[in-house]
């Protein structure tokens, strides 16, 4: 299991590219994953998806 519950920007990303892409939601800018070691599903989502590009993205356990 991770220790930290949510990373921010490059990490975050950095991160997910490791897990399995689960689902994804164009509209709400956000998709599902799951680490396939631990079993643990993660969010990638964009929580300022207000701003140009998204903003920072953040990857959190679900």
């Amino acid at each position: 299991m991770s220790d930290k519950p949510e990373y921010s920007g490059a990490e975050a990303l950095s991160k997910a590219r490791h897990f399995i892409n689960i689902s994804s939601d164009p509209n709400k800018w956000e998709t599902e994953y799951r680490d396939e070691k631990t079993g643990e599903t993660w969010i990638l989502d964009y929580p300022q998806s207000e701003r140009h590009s998204g903003g920072s993205p953040r990857l959190r356990k679900k």
